[in-house]
């Protein structure tokens, strides 16, 4: 019995997990050589969803959520990559003049947006749901 009371807890925890959010410490080098460390999140929780994007006009990631109930924002517009050649819908964002495209992953940010730097580094600090 307690096994499978174990098994359970363990489930539920991972469940919970999955559909949680995440919180990262990012730590970034500007041209200058100085370290910037800043939080970003990505990922809603069970109440809600969340898009993740950077504003270059304030240098902040700014975040759109929405009930998970609720319908998803639909896009404004779409942009083509020339590099890639793939087409990238953007959305508008609370605070923010103009429409921007959604990060969908730490893993997807390539660069850190704040300083250039490909090589920074990001830590899982908090699950948020």
């Amino acid at each position: 019995m307690a096994r499978f009371t174990l098994s359970l807890v363990s489930v539920a925890l991972l469940v919970g997990l999955a559909s949680a959010g995440t919180g990262y410490e990012v730590t970034s080098t500007t041209s200058d050589g100085k370290a910037i460390t800043y939080e970003v999140n990505f990922g809603g929780g069970m109440m809600f969803h969340q898009y993740t994007a950077f504003d270059p006009v304030s240098k902040e990631f700014v975040y759109l959520t929405w009930p998970r109930d609720g319908r998803a924002p639909r896009a404004v517009s779409v942009i083509w990559n020339h590099h890639t050649g793939e087409t990238m819908p953007l959305y508008r964002f609370p605070k923010v003049r103009h429409p921007l495209p959604v990060i969908p992953s730490i893993e997807a940010m390539k660069v850190c947006p704040k300083t250039g730097d490909p090589n920074f580094k990001a830590e899982p600090r908090i699950a948020y749901d």
